[in-house]
């Protein structure tokens, strides 16, 4: 007996019957493939030049299982402290580019302060 169920998130849990043993197995996956495949194409729409004039840009997509996992690793996109928050974009930015959806830098290291 199998059971398969996914959310938007991309989490598949699969959970099957073990006749010999008697116990049910639950299997949890994290498939992002879809985002990915939607931050690809989004990086490859985006013009050579002039990609970040204008006020807003989106410059990345990070489907929920991502946030969790990058939280586990010590990054919290969601931090209300907007240092933090900077910390685990330019972490993305480094290590993790397929999570962007435009190219190159988007993101500075260090805040521009006017004076």
């Amino acid at each position: 007996m199998l059971i398969e169920r996914q959310d938007d998130l991309g989490i598949i849990e699969k959970t099957t019957y073990d006749d010999l043993t008697g116990k049910m197995v639950k299997e949890t996956i994290y498939d992002n493939s879809t985002v990915l495949t939607q931050n690809a194409e989004a990086r490859a729409a985006q013009p050579e030049f002039g990609k970040y004039k204008g006020n807003l840009v989106k410059a990345a997509s990070i489907a929920m299982g991502d946030v969790i996992r990058l939280y586990n690793l010590g990054y919290d996109l969601l931090s209300s402290d907007p240092q933090e928050t900077r910390r685990a974009l330019c972490y993305i930015q480094s290590n993790e580019p397929h999570l962007l959806t435009v190219s190159g830098k988007p993101f500075a290291m260090k805040r521009a302060r006017w004076v």
